[in-house]
């Protein structure tokens, strides 16, 4: 699902109070459960070991980026995600000029606050390829388009060197734009080849893949997926469990898909960079629910602490219906349980300065049980 920059708009109102003021920019706390009645005891759970926690951002009518930020930190967590597309940087054939650069704010930003991020660089996003118009048409196995996403990677080099990386993904649930053309994934195979070769030389330490969605593990185009992963450091799945109709399953069923998960990548560590669950009654779901769901998550995650190595919640916040909007028209969806299912995958509703959904107090005490 697309990582959504629009509300990220705080943080350049931040940046420039920052740079204009000289120092960073007082923010009002926001009041939340931070004393959680659930209580768990740490001898029930695995400790957290060296997995690694991240929430995605969302904000609440009334509050600021800041306050948005601490809240994850006080959820336990320790990067960001940030997505980026390749067509938003690249303006014209080598002239780089975003506007927004997020990059460079996120450079800003970032490192004061001791928070790395995992960045994705979407040339393909869930239903779009995002690449320069210059380019459009052509294979990704085309030369002029893997010499060209490498000089994308020299910008980038140069707009965050303060920045710390946890990953890299190239490309953004690449299975819904390839769906089920064997010769379009060989294409981005040999795109994806090169491309994270090269990534790798400017960040060595990083690991570096490609995000798929969970269905795309187990579908048609199963085999084109595994081998792609031979060529990435990490596998990376986006997984909401949901049924065609936008509909959720059992909060259970988490289980049985991370056994699955870890079944078909025995040799792979796994970084599900996209999970999360609705609370709304129109996808056949419920605050309580989506709390379960976060029960069942976390120990699904003990069982196999080894190999998932790192789990990015989606989100923090509800979305306001006109971001729900926005999205709809993105992907060219207006099914309304598409819409609710956006709109409520928060652990905070939207008006106001938020209110925390009981899956937040549950999401509290099970991080915080295993040492987040």
């Amino acid at each position: 699902m697309r990582s959504n920059l629009f509300l990220l708009a705080g943080l350049i109102c931040l940046i420039l109070v920052s740079l204009a003021c000289g120092a960073s920019a007082e923010t009002t706390p926001v009041k939340s459960g931070n004393s959680p009645n659930i209580e768990i005891s740490s001898s029930d759970v695995l400790p957290k070991g060296n997995r690694h926690l991240e929430i995605h951002i969302t904000e609440a009518e009334k509050t600021d980026y800041d306050q948005s930020l601490s809240l994850v930190q006080e959820l336990g967590s320790e990067s960001i995600s940030l997505s980026v597309f390749w067509d938003d940087i690249e303006q014209s054939p080598g002239i780089f000029n975003p506007d927004p650069n997020w990059l460079e704010i996120a450079n800003l930003y970032y490192p004061p606050q001791g928070m790395p991020v995992s960045l994705v660089i979407s040339v393909l996003d869930t239903t779009e390829t995002r690449v320069p118009d210059h380019l459009k048409g052509k294979s990704f196995s085309d030369p002029e388009m893997i010499s060209g996403f490498k000089n994308l990677l020299d910008y980038i080099k140069t707009q965050i060197p303060d920045l710390e990386l946890t990953s890299l993904a190239i490309g953004n649930e690449i299975d819904g734009v390839l769906g089920q053309d064997p010769q379009a994934w060989e294409e981005y195979h040999a795109f994806f080849n090169q491309a994270a070769a090269y990534a790798r030389g400017l960040w060595p330490d990083v690991p570096v893949g490609t995000k798929v969605m969970f269905d795309g593990l187990t579908g048609p185009m199963a085999e084109s997926v595994r081998k792609l992963y031979q060529a990435s450091d990490v596998v990376m799945v986006t997984y909401y469990p949901l049924n065609g109709d936008f509909t959720v399953r059992d909060p259970c069923v988490i289980r049985e898909d991370f056994d699955q998960l870890c079944e078909l990548f025995p040799e792979k560590e796994i970084h599900i960079t996209e999970i999360g669950y609705p609370s709304s009654s129109t996808n056949h779901s419920s605050p309580e629910k989506q709390a379960e769901f976060i029960r069942n998550m976390f120990a699904a995650w003990d069982e196999h602490a080894s190999q998932i190595t790192l789990l990015s919640y989606s989100w923090l916040t509800d979305l306001p219906q006109s971001s729900v909007l926005e999205l709809e028209e993105y992907y060219g969806l207006t099914n309304p349980g598409f819409g609710e299912f956006l709109r409520t995958l928060g652990l905070r509703t939207y008006p106001g300065e938020g209110e925390d959904k009981p899956g937040y107090e549950v999401f509290q005490a099970e991080a915080t049980a295993r040492g987040w």
